[in-house]
């Protein structure tokens, strides 16, 4: 029998399915730049440069791709803001760890809020799926900080929805609008390298405007 010799070069798309991260990362951006709508199995296909139907075998529908896109950007940013918060600190501290936790891992993943500001603006299943699964349950958890520095006099008693926005689209807004922030200050703040120093700014600057 003569053993069959592979060609070199690149694999063929039905050789070389895309790996998961990478289909759902290209879906999730997709999701959040064109929203729900806008983007369709066709299109996510070819802009991976994988067989027509990988998509449709893999997930079965659009509706599937989605959530599986959430699932693996939100999934991330809940892993990481439980891993940074280290309970046994103070309420201050644990407050000031995951508004900086949230602002860098945004800085890195600019498209969940692009997309939450695409979910926000209507009702439907997916805000639903959402709020329940991933921001919901993190209020829950740092909410009891807010409330504990309140009564201990330690902030002002700003309402809760004030501060959750003040973190989640303050934080996150210069990097989910990168083209407005170029026009307006160029991209060096933007770089990579300056995202800790950001953080950590933003997180003082919010702790800061909360006390008495």
């Amino acid at each position: 029998m003569v053993k069959a010799v592979r060609p070199r070069g690149r694999p063929r798309k039905d050789e070389a399915p895309a790996p998961e991260g990478e289909v759902l990362r290209a879906a999730l951006r997709a999701f959040a730049t064109y929203g729900f709508d806008g983007v369709s199995i066709r299109t996510l296909n070819r802009e991976l440069g994988v067989s027509h139907n990988l998509l449709h075998q893999r997930f079965g529908s659009k509706e599937a791709v989605w959530r599986a896109a959430v699932d693996w950007g939100f999934g991330h940013l809940v892993a990481q803001l439980l891993s940074s918060d280290d309970e046994s600190a103070d309420s201050l501290a644990r407050l000031h760890s995951f508004v900086r936790t949230f602002v860098r891992f945004t800085a890195q993943h600019p498209e969940l809020q692009r997309l939450m500001n695409i979910e926000g603006g209507q009702s439907s299943d997916r805000l639903d799926y959402i709020t329940d699964t991933y921001v919901t349950p993190i209020i829950d958890r740092f909410l009891p900080l807010r409330d504990d520095l309140v009564e201990r006099g330690e902030i002002r008693p700003v309402p809760p929805e004030v501060i959750f926005y003040m973190i989640t689209s303050g934080g996150g807004a210069m990097f989910a609008s990168r083209e407005l922030t170029e026009r307006l200050f160029t991209d060096a703040p933007l770089a990579p390298e300056r995202v800790g120093e950001y953080a950590d700014t933003f997180a003082d600057l919010i702790i800061n405007a909360l006390r008495p």
